[in-house]
């Protein structure tokens, strides 16, 4: 949504509707979403839990500045590479990307810390796990995972278990990608997709939670909407 009252409007209807947690990203909207987040009344923010991600950035770093995301959008039509995310596996990095997302939230901490889209073979494990176990002794992050597609999520699961504790993962009724964590002794956790799965068009909303939710018992199911006024019928479906 362009206009943040628009943003805002939405994010009130959902924390009314009984949604309470938010997952987001410095890739989300290039810091547009992180800072919308940030935005709440407090009375509002004191109601939800986050998680965002470190890991994978906007090509020209996150910025929060709508006319800047459309000015890359509208570019990124003539030249693609102005778009494309960027795959760092630098601590460093992340240590400051992080920082720059709780400015942007207006919190100390959040709930959980995803590597987003992690590629196994650019991480050195024993240092990531220094600093995410650093931010977590020092009250800045509640927990740490993974999250990305299935097979990227598969590989670190393989190789890096001990960054996975938490593991966020898309799937799809139609193909079933987080079988790879099962396959890896894993229960779901946390999954996306299911109401952008194609392969699911002739089920409705309602069958597709309601299907999704089956796959994932135990877990969280993430579901978004830019429409104020699917909000209440999804915290219906969820319950």
């Amino acid at each position: 949504r362009a206009r943040e009252a628009d943003r805002q409007a939405l994010l009130r209807a959902a924390i009314e509707a009984g949604f309470s947690h938010f997952d987001t990203s410095p890739m989300y909207g290039n810091g547009v979403a992180e800072a919308s987040l940030g935005a709440l009344p407090r009375e509002l923010a004191q109601r939800i839990t986050l998680s965002t991600k470190v890991g994978l950035y906007a090509p020209a770093g996150a910025r929060a500045s709508v006319p800047d995301l459309y000015a890359r959008k509208l570019l990124g039509k003539v030249l693609p590479v102005l778009n494309r995310a960027v795959v760092d596996g630098s601590v460093q990095r992340a240590r400051l990307s992080f920082e720059a997302s709780l400015r942007r939230l207006r919190r100390e901490r959040v709930e959980l810390l995803l590597l987003h889209e992690p590629v196994a073979s650019l991480l050195a494990c024993d240092e990531w796990l220094k600093f995410l176990q650093g931010l977590q002794s020092q009250g800045q992050i509640g927990a740490w995972g993974v999250a990305g597609e299935a097979p990227a999520v598969a590989a670190m699961l393989a190789t890096h278990g001990v960054l996975c504790p938490v593991v966020q993962v898309r799937d799809s009724l139609s193909q079933h990608q987080a079988d790879a964590v099962l396959a890896a002794g894993r229960p779901l956790q946390l999954t996306y997709g299911y109401l952008a799965d194609p392969g699911a068009a002739g089920l409705s909303v309602a069958q597709r939670l309601g299907q999704a939710m089956l796959r994932n018992p135990e877990g969280a199911v993430l579901v978004s909407t830019r429409q104020v006024e699917r909000v209440a019928a999804l915290a219906r479906l969820g319950v």
